[in-house]
């Protein structure tokens, strides 16, 4: 015996409410779910410069003084120390417009064995280009939205600049400062004085930004190795310090 659709009239609703239920239930598989932001105490993101005033000596001390950094038994502990959250961090080289490039992407710092692979794999990374310009607004504009793009959420947000000269590329350095600012983004600055004796007050004055933002000058590339440690010592602290 076939059933009606008269017998079924009075389910209607029931009918309408599971089919709602049912196309709802295939629009929540069909929609993408918002990934969540793993909290950490500092996003960091170490912008190495790779201009054409940089040489081959002189960038592969950028490097090392990095790898060197990250392996010391001060910055593992300061790692250490960010404990639940840890830090992320992120390495780039810079130079023009257009030329920014990840050496490694942003990873999350928990131990002092995370500390010391990190430090392991910058000492692995290799220049990339010979910028034909210093554009300092372009690493900050690229390394702020690295911090935006990435899947981590920092109590602090840093841009660590490293440079062995002034921007020369007009692409608006102040405004990159400003806008940087504005997202809640701190700018630090390393100033190598190997050329320009002044290049301090320069990025004293023109470069860093934010709150508690700091220079940390070398007096050449090889002063970089003691530099790039006594900055990340500073950067790399808990939340309430």
């Amino acid at each position: 015996m076939g059933v009606s659709w008269s017998a079924l009239w009075p389910f209607r609703f029931l009918l309408s409410r599971a089919m709602a239920s049912r196309l709802m239930a295939l629009a929540l598989l069909a929609s993408p779910v918002a990934a969540q932001e793993t909290p950490v105490t500092v996003e960091l993101v170490l912008a190495l410069d790779s201009s054409a005033s940089v040489d081959a000596n002189e960038f592969a001390l950028q490097i090392e003084g990095l790898a060197r950094a990250f392996a010391h038994p001060d910055v593992q502990r300061a790692v250490e120390d960010l404990r639940p959250l840890g830090a992320a961090v992120a390495v780039i080289q810079w130079g023009a417009p257009g030329e920014t490039r990840v050496v490694l992407p942003f990873t999350h710092l928990e131990t002092s064995r995370d500390s010391k692979a990190f430090g392991f794999r910058i000492g692995l990374a290799r220049r990339w280009m010979w910028a034909s310009a210093t554009s300092i607004a372009t690493a900050i504009t690229d390394g702020a939205a690295l911090i935006e793009g990435n899947e981590f959420d920092g109590f602090r947000k840093i841009i660590d600049i490293s440079g062995d000269g002034e921007d020369n590329a007009g692409a608006g350095l102040e405004s990159a400062r400003q806008a940087a600012k504005a997202r809640g983004i701190v700018i630090n600055g390393l100033p190598i004085m190997a050329d320009s004796p002044d290049l301090d007050r320069y990025y004293q004055t023109y470069v860093i930004i934010g709150l508690d933002s700091f220079i940390e000058p070398a007096r050449d590339f090889d002063d970089y190795v003691r530099a790039i440690r006594e900055k990340l010592l500073k950067e790399l602290r808990p939340v309430a310090s």
